[in-house]
């Protein structure tokens, strides 16, 4: 029973990681020279930064990727201070409305997207239509892998670890144990690794 529950959460979470790979290096690359360009353009204010964020963490699925192309900007003098916050606003509104999208029961969606990639991506030479066939191949297999992780794995009352290990007691030794060893000299995080 262990393994199999083992065994489905890093199948799971492998999946879930190849289709974010998928969808990251096919917007990339299907509009990886263009983004900077659309991405400059949209600074002229603070609202069409934010919607520039908001769009392009929706498309990157990464709010750390918008954060990266966004310091590369301001280190290259392209994005001020107003129009970089406003990109961040709209970069952490975009992750919070994609996390609320796929809290639905989206599932379903999963073959549409696994065929029309497939279409996309094994017709015609044009190198974009292929790029975003790999984007729609990539969100079918992110979702496939949410819905392994979400039916496969038992919720985590049910999991003996984590129902024996996190009692009221347990924390309170945990931190009477931070205490103690805090009086060895060390540090914070080694604490709470430790813990």
């Amino acid at each position: 029973m262990a393994s199999m529950v083992l065994l489905d959460l890093l199948g799971g979470v492998a999946l879930l990681l190849w289709g974010l790979h998928m969808v990251h290096s096919g917007i990339l690359r299907a509009f990886g020279p263009d983004l900077r360009r659309l991405l400059s353009i949209a600074l002229n204010n603070r609202f069409s930064a934010f919607a520039a964020g908001l769009g392009l963490t929706a498309l990157l699925q990464s709010s750390t990727a918008t954060a990266l192309i966004t310091s590369s900007f301001a280190a290259e003098g392209l994005v001020d201070l107003v129009a970089g916050l406003a990109i961040m606003l709209g970069a952490n509104v975009g992750t919070t409305l994609i996390v609320q999208v796929l809290s639905f029961n989206i599932a379903a969606i999963a073959p549409v997207l696994f065929v029309l990639g497939l279409v996309a991506f094994r017709s015609g030479p044009r190198s974009r239509i292929k790029d975003l066939g790999r984007v729609s191949i990539g969100l079918g297999l992110m979702l496939l892998s949410l819905h392994i992780l979400s039916t496969r794995l038992p919720p985590p009352k049910l999991l003996p670890a984590s129902a024996s290990s996190w009692t009221p007691s347990r924390a309170i030794q945990c931190s009477a144990s931070r205490s103690v060893r805090s009086l060895h000299g060390l540090s914070i995080p080694a604490r709470l690794a430790f813990c």
